[in-house]
């Protein structure tokens, strides 16, 4: 990824419903901590709890209340897309994704746990993006044509 090739988008308001954790980038803390809601994620069998309720397929990883930037703590949402009066399942949170101007990027094929974090890091070490990063709302969408990730930007 060496040019900025994507389009500026204007993204709709949408309602993701699953469970959340604060963390942050430093070595240890969101390393462990995704992975492990993942882990949780599908040892409850979420997506079965959630079948009736799930408005459309991908799953979202969902990024927010940054307290600064890439090195600040923030929160991490992993669930699906959901009516906005759902009542959340016990264990769960809802988070309403704001309309925000950003960038979608696919990412490469592969295991997910291999080539998401080498898309983060490509992120935080391009030239260009960093600067442009708006750091509202970003996600991860999981679905059949492949993984792909929304950045909110300028």
């Amino acid at each position: 990824m060496s040019e900025l090739t994507e389009p500026l988008v204007k993204t709709k308001t949408f309602t993701v419903m699953g469970i959340r954790i604060r963390t942050s980038n430093v070595a240890g803390d969101a390393d462990v901590k995704i992975p492990a809601v993942y882990s949780r994620f599908y040892k409850e069998d979420i997506p079965k709890q959630m079948e009736v309720l799930r408005k459309f397929d991908p799953l979202f990883g969902v990024y927010f209340n940054y307290a600064s930037d890439e090195n600040g703590a923030y929160d991490f949402l992993l669930g699906y897309a959901v009516e906005p009066d759902a009542n959340p399942l016990p264990g769960m949170e809802k988070v309403e994704i704001v309309p925000q101007n950003g960038r979608y990027f696919q990412i490469q094929p592969g295991a997910p746990e291999e080539v998401v974090p080498k898309f983060w890091a490509e992120i935080w070490n391009h030239p260009e993006i960093p600067k442009i990063r708006t750091y509202q709302m970003d996600w991860e969408e999981y679905s059949e044509a492949g993984i792909r990730v929304f950045l909110s930007t300028k």
